[in-house]
């Protein structure tokens, strides 16, 4: 009696001539399915924007365009203030609200339902972080907008009604078992990791002091880096057996305001091949001043644009970054991207990232700054205010939130016959 060939041989058998007929014709073809196929063959011709309409055809191509992949672009998208319908409107805490995403170097909008009355934290790898602070169900949420998974986490302070500011951050994508959601409050950073359903854990940061404007909080790796209204630096490695808190006294002078500009000037943390870099700004970022790190030395060192290479830096509070001039549409090295976010602008403001009314009287409301990095904090730049194309009317004057889309395994469905 024949021996029947095996799965693989029978698999590397190549196909017979259209007309054979026979058993021949009837050998079993390769386990693949025709959006296979298809999306492979349009992958090297395609961008992130035709792999977003690709995958929405059908749940095979969904299925096919995961497991092809598509790199992210490497230049975020910019979430804008919600509709002034929507705005005026807004239904329960956590219902559905239409938000517009912008990609700046394509020109080009998405629209995506996130839900409302959230405040906007944190955005990493395809994921925002979200605090539904209304009692009695507070918690954090992580939602990808694209696919609208959502995966929510306990609120981190237990039952603390004093605790409202704090910052928050991702230290890698929720596809990465090893991704840790940090958050740091007034003398204090809690931590734990999502994509398991871990715990929270709990570090002493003595000291440190919320500010909405002045403080940040940034992560390069697991490592994460906590900086008050003073410059001063808090660092823990949360990926290590037992984390630490270390504290550096990295506080230094900045030159007074002019007469009529704001009382402060504001801080933004960035990661940038490794490093930490410090900006600071006027709250109209005619004055940019950037600085690097040394942590050894205890020191912000005053530091030249050109230290960035071929990098533009986007800037917003839990979400600021550096991206190739490549991806930045022509735009040239040091160029200075800021969102605009007014409500992130006063001390303890929490509630609704957004406020009513458009830009004023006849002007459109705008939702980021350019400029350059200048050569220190003593000098002007020229400062330009963006928009969008838009209808009157149809955007408050709210909060921009820089969100950086991507698409990971989470976003996978199984196949229809059960296989994985």
């Amino acid at each position: 009696m024949r021996t029947p060939p095996s799965r693989r041989a029978a698999m590397a058998v190549p196909p017979p001539p259209p007309n054979s007929g026979g058993a021949r014709s009837r050998s079993r073809a390769p386990d693949r399915l025709p959006g296979d196929v298809i999306i492979a063959a349009l992958a090297p011709h395609i961008r992130f924007s035709d792999h977003l309409a690709h995958r929405v055809v059908c749940r095979s191509w969904r299925r096919s365009c995961r497991l092809i992949g598509r790199a992210p672009p490497p230049f975020p998208w910019l979430m804008l203030p919600p509709p002034a319908s929507a705005a005026a409107s807004a239904g329960p805490p956590g219902a559905p609200q239409r938000r517009v995403f912008y990609d700046i170097p394509e020109g080009r909008s998405y629209a995506y339902p996130v839900p409302a009355s959230r405040r906007y934290l944190a955005s990493r790898g395809g994921w925002l972080v979200l605090a539904a602070s209304d009692p009695p169900r507070r918690r954090l949420e992580l939602l990808n907008p694209i696919t609208g998974m959502v995966v929510p986490v306990p609120w981190p302070f237990g039952e603390d009604p004093s605790t409202e500011g704090f910052h928050a951050v991702l230290t890698a994508s929720l596809a990465d078992p090893g991704c840790i959601l940090a958050v740091a409050t007034d003398r204090l950073v809690r931590y734990c990791r999502p994509a398991v359903r871990g715990g929270w854990a709990t570090l002493r940061a003595p000291g440190f002091r919320y500010d909405t404007a002045c403080s940040d909080f940034v992560s390069v790796g697991a490592t994460v880096y906590l900086m008050d209204e003073r410059r001063k630096l808090w660092r823990a490695d949360l990926a290590a057996a037992e984390p630490k808190v270390e504290r550096r006294d990295t506080a230094f002078a900045l030159p007074q305001m002019l007469a009529g500009e704001s009382a402060r000037w504001r801080h933004y943390l960035v990661e940038s091949l490794g490093n930490v870099l410090l900006v600071v700004t006027d709250d109209h970022h005619r004055r940019v001043g950037l600085y690097k790190l040394n942590w050894d030395m205890r020191l912000w060192v005053r530091t030249p644009a050109s230290v960035l290479g071929d990098m533009v830096l986007l800037l917003g509070r839990g979400c600021s970054a550096a991206v190739p001039t490549s991806a930045a549409a022509g735009r040239a090295p040091g160029t200075v991207l800021v969102a605009r976010q007014p409500w992130r602008s006063t001390v303890q403001q929490m509630g609704l990232n957004f406020c009513g009314g458009g830009g004023g009287r006849g002007e459109q409301p705008w939702f980021w700054t350019e400029t350059r990095l200048s050569a220190g904090l003593e000098d002007d730049q020229l400062v330009v205010r963006k928009t969008v194309p838009q209808r009157p009317g149809e955007f408050t004057a709210g909060d921009s939130f820089w969100f950086f889309p991507a698409i990971d395994k989470m976003d996978c469905p199984p196949r229809q016959d059960g296989a994985a």
